[in-house]
């Protein structure tokens, strides 16, 4: 059977640009590739009033590709994405439908509003692979839920159920899944209704003050992950997520293997 890749569907509607991740029966995993489409149609809708970005299907994004060659150049695209969306003139808002688990939730948690269905969680597994945060995501969890409780995110590796993520700060709102939809129509209707200037450059004073801080962390999220994922740590547990057998590293530190 040939393997469904994700691309990135289009729709422009009354001033509104609409980017859907579109890989359901890969729960939107992105590739490289495909995270590089993301940030073309991004730029593409540069003079949009108001920018949405949601997934097909019952998932927001769950990440990087694993079974595609996830490299440098993937975090690197990453970043380049996630530093477009603090760029570009039109406020940017993720419409997190599903699960949002590694590059998945650095992406939506990067938008300017985060509006979550109910059923959507927030996930960085990224410590069980033997790599770190990216995709600006150690800067903007820490920025929106505090050091603490990013940390909670990224050493214990625990879904963060919407309503907690709102009650963190993480989101903007929490709807009814049902709802979703209606709820994005009716904020991107209050956004274009308004003069443009205004909201570019409300988005342009609300974002001055982080997007150094966001720059900063990518380029060292870059510089650690790239080593990461050269070794041999990193390809020994993407093998055993693929075969769904995890690796239990206290086995490998001890002369074992896979549990």
């Amino acid at each position: 059977m040939e393997r469904a890749e994700t691309g990135i569907s289009v729709e422009v509607r009354e001033e509104v640009t609409y980017l859907r991740i579109d890989g359901p029966q890969r729960l939107n995993a992105l590739s490289t590739a495909c995270i590089r489409m993301l940030a073309r149609e991004l730029e593409a809708a540069r003079e949009s009033s108001a920018v949405v970005i949601t997934g097909v299907g019952r998932a927001f994004c769950t990440g990087a590709d694993l079974g595609t060659e996830v490299t440098a150049q993937t975090v690197d695209a990453a970043g380049e994405l996630v530093e477009l969306i603090a760029a570009v003139p039109p406020p940017v808002l993720a419409a997190v439908n599903g699960p949002a688990a590694g590059v998945g939730a650095s992406i939506a948690l990067a938008c300017d509003l985060v509006l979550a269905a109910e059923s959507a969680f927030f996930l960085l597994p990224f410590l069980p692979l033997g790599l770190v945060p990216d995709g600006g995501a150690t800067h903007s969890v820490v920025a929106g839920a505090g050091r603490a409780r990013a940390a909670r995110m990224a050493f214990a590796g625990e879904r963060i159920p919407a309503a907690l993520a709102a009650e963190w700060g993480l989101v903007g709102e929490v709807v009814p899944d049902d709802d979703l939809d209606a709820r994005v129509v009716e904020l991107l209707d209050r956004i274009c209704s308004a003069p443009r200037e205004a909201a570019v450059q409300t988005k342009e004073l609300l974002r001055a003050a982080d997007r150094q801080a966001l720059a900063g962390a990518v380029q060292r999220e870059l510089a650690v992950q790239a080593d990461l994922l050269a070794s041999a740590e990193y390809a020994l547990a993407r093998e055993g997520f693929l075969a769904r057998k995890p690796v239990d590293f206290r086995a490998v530190r001890s002369g074992g293997g896979v549990v």
